[in-house]
């Protein structure tokens, strides 16, 4: 999908070539139809762009993420957001591991409205996290075991989230230079011929 969202940003380069070869013929009604065909396709092929480049990206850093490994977490605090039998709930939560130390992280959950009295703080919680990426924690229910096994807080200062990565810095100029060169490429056909 990466790859597909850079050759659609090098369409649209050469789509506003197409819009600017006929916006210079408008005079004598020879680039109407370059203009009228290139403004309408490209807000269209730079959505699909967008949207294929994003979710490439997104591919991308997740193929990567390795087995998840279950672990008890406690809820330091939540609030529930939305409307209607299911809601939005943020976490904030102190993931305990085995034989690795606990750390803070913040995460979401979709949870039924008559089930939101289990997320209070101070509850303990069964989730999965990935031990490569700590910051991706997946809640899979209410502990079972949770008034025998109490878990202690940890401290903020172990907070674990997402670094910023080279990769996600990186998509903004790859479609910028596939866009310049798509131009470039319906320049140097317009001007060549």
């Amino acid at each position: 999908m990466f790859w597909i969202g850079l050759l659609l940003f090098a369409g649209v380069g050469f789509e506003l070539g197409l819009v600017l070869e006929g916006a210079t013929g408008l005079g004598d009604a020879s680039g109407v139809a370059p203009f009228v065909i290139g403004v309408n396709l490209v807000p269209w092929t730079g959505v699909l762009a967008g949207g294929a480049l994003w979710a490439g990206s997104e591919k991308r850093r997740g193929v990567a993420a390795g087995p998840k490994s279950p672990a008890l977490a406690r809820v330091e605090s939540a609030r529930a957001t939305g409307d209607g039998p299911n809601h939005t709930v943020k976490l904030d939560l102190t993931v305990a591991p085995k034989g690795v130390a606990p750390y803070r992280v913040h995460t979401t959950a979709r949870v039924n409205v008559m089930d939101l009295d289990g997320y209070k703080a101070g509850r303990t919680l069964d989730v999965s996290y990935d031990p490569q990426r700590p910051w991706k924690v997946e809640v899979a229910a209410l502990a079972e075991n949770a008034p025998q096994v109490p878990l202690d807080g940890a401290p903020e200062s172990t907070r674990a989230s997402e670094p910023p990565t080279a990769r996600r810095r990186g998509v903004l100029p790859a479609a910028a230079i596939a866009l310049l060169l798509g131009f470039g490429l319906y320049f140097s056909l317009y001007w060549g011929s």
